[in-house]
């Protein structure tokens, strides 16, 4: 069977390079249009932006500096902030200016291009992996410790993707404090850290930690590209070089139609909110019938189950797929999640529960026949 988890090793060139495997899956899927879809990692918030007064024309102007938005956002200077055309540049940009040439950690499960982007940069990768237990994904210190010491860089996900669990306080202090120990500089991709209101950015841990994050999956703003990096200014320094390479400067279309709605960041964060108080309830309703136990993450828009005995691709792109269903299976993100599978409840209610009966009744004719 085709493997699509993302892989650790040395750098890669070419023909070698590592595919986003899981986005060669899922988009010709999502073009299916199935009905019952479950799959979105990220809020489906109806923007009506209406006209941008002079959208395309060059923002720049005395006094106006693009980074305060996100300096506000977080209440730092902006000498602390860089802006980029995405998370996803963001990860390559922050991985090119915090780099010193040595090897790079990157934590199990990931989203591909957090734990592969090193690879294409010319860097070896080595795997570090949270693992579940009864209600949250924790780290194996004593595995974690022996990687870190031969690496000068960790790529970490604090919501896990698909999971979307965050860390344990003690994890995470504890891995802030061995990183600083072991001069392990640390790039952490807060994508969805804003569905958390008390969210406190890995930056702030550190000179030597660096958020990442974007308008994308909180806030259902993925079109416009908007990004940005958190870091020490002497890192920043280094960003800034960085993304002339990759980017030169941001768009101004981009910065126009942010500036317009800059005041209502906070509505999609609402709608996650309701949408967990409405869906959660009869997701967990659905598992417990079948059986299968589950504690939702305690923030975010999506979380991921095991469904003991089932291979979850097979599940989806058969039974699934008779059903008009889709959802993520687990193997999108680490070779030992191939009885896992992500579900996403930032849609309307109404629209939920619908799905969620088809789902059950998917997953029990995937039980009966293993």
């Amino acid at each position: 069977m085709k493997a699509y988890f993302p892989t650790a090793g040395k750098p890669a060139k070419g023909e070698d390079l590592p595919p986003v495997a899981y986005l060669q899956w899922y988009i010709p899927r999502l073009r299916e249009q199935r009905k019952h879809n479950l799959s979105f990692s990220g809020l489906q918030f109806p923007w009506e932006l209406g006209t941008v007064e002079d959208v395309w024309k060059d923002h720049r102007k005395q006094g106006f500096d693009e980074r305060e938005l996100v300096s506000e956002m977080y209440g730092v200077h902006t000498d602390n902030v860089h802006l980029t055309m995405g998370a996803t540049q963001a990860i390559g940009v922050a991985i090119s200016a915090a780099s010193r040439g040595g090897k790079v950690a990157v934590e199990m499960p990931s989203y591909a291009p957090v734990s592969q982007t090193a690879r294409i940069l010319g860097l070896e990768t080595l795997e570090v992996r949270r693992q579940p237990t009864s209600d949250v994904w924790t780290i194996d210190r004593e595995n974690w410790k022996k990687v870190l010491i031969d690496v000068d860089l960790l790529m970490i996900s604090p919501q896990l993707n698909p999971v979307g669990c965050s860390y344990t306080m003690d994890d995470r202090r504890w891995l802030v404090e061995t990183c600083k120990e072991m001069d392990v500089r640390i790039i952490s991709d807060e994508v969805y850290s804003a569905s958390d209101r008390n969210w406190q950015p890995f930056y702030k841990e550190g000179d030597h930690c660096i958020s990442i994050s974007s308008l994308t999956k909180v806030h259902g703003l993925g079109v416009i590209r908007y990004g940005w990096i958190l870091a020490d200014s002497k890192i920043i320094q280094d960003v800034n070089k960085a993304f002339h390479h990759m980017e030169g400067m941001m768009s101004s279309p981009t910065i126009r139609i942010v500036e317009k709605i800059k005041e209502r960041l906070s509505e999609p964060i609402d709608l996650i909110e309701d949408y967990r108080k409405a869906n959660l309830p009869v997701l967990q309703e659905a598992l417990e019938r079948l059986g299968i136990e589950w504690t939702p993450p305690a923030h975010g828009v999506f979380g991921a189950f095991r469904i003991p005995g089932v291979d979850t691709l097979e599940m989806i792109d058969t039974i699934g797929k008779e059903y008009d269903l889709l959802a993520v299976p687990g193997c999108m993100f680490d070779s030992e999640l191939n009885e896992w599978l992500r579900v996403g409840w930032s849609i309307e209610p109404k629209m939920f529960e619908e799905a969620v009966q088809v789902l059950e009744k998917v997953i029990r004719e995937a039980i009966n026949i293993t």
